[in-house]
């Protein structure tokens, strides 16, 4: 009885020090700004397409086809600034037996961007969960609230997500777009 609840402890903390992040290019989240309808219509495949990668790499445990997708993020990770922190998050969630998972990146409010030259950052602040059964078989949820950077470069036709920042607990309260 007493490990499925030190998981839960362990995950929220993991979570809430993940929560969302800043770039260090990032001087002022108020800098972001709701994209015109074309802008968003062109950027929020981008985003959609991180998300369901990130679900199936917590989901399966696995990073290998999640960086197959998008290589640039295996470099430069520092979790605890929330630098490309991917493996950081998957590894938190081991050890659960994960079912099921919604990732709602526009949960609290509409992306936001800010442009820096060809380049792209996109604020998601969003609502992660994923449904598992502890030891007694009893279902439940874990996640929260997420606030998270991911930063593009045109590619061909598209774009490029080469880093993402999530937003951690101690940039959490200063952190307001």
């Amino acid at each position: 009885m007493r490990t499925p609840h030190i998981r839960i402890i362990l995950l929220v903390s993991l979570l809430l020090s993940l929560a969302a992040c800043t770039q260090a290019e990032v001087s002022s989240p108020s800098s972001f700004t709701e994209p015109d309808p074309a802008v968003y219509v062109s950027l929020a495949p981008v985003v959609w397409e991180y998300f369901y990668f990130r679900k199936a790499a917590v989901l399966s445990g696995e990073l290998d086809t999640f960086y197959a997708r998008f290589p640039a993020l295996t470099t430069g990770a520092d979790p605890e600034q929330g630098i490309n922190a991917e493996a950081h998050h998957v590894a938190g969630f081991q050890g659960f037996d994960l079912l099921d998972g919604d990732i709602f990146p526009e949960y609290y409010e509409r992306f936001k961007i800010k442009h820096m030259g060809d380049q792209v950052q996109i604020l998601a602040h969003g609502m992660e969960l994923y449904l598992y059964r502890d030891a007694e078989g009893v279902f439940n949820q874990s996640g929260g609230e997420f606030k998270l950077v991911l930063s593009l470069r045109p590619a061909g036709v598209g774009w490029q997500l080469f880093q993402t920042d999530q937003v951690t607990q101690s940039e959490w309260q200063g952190f307001r777009p």
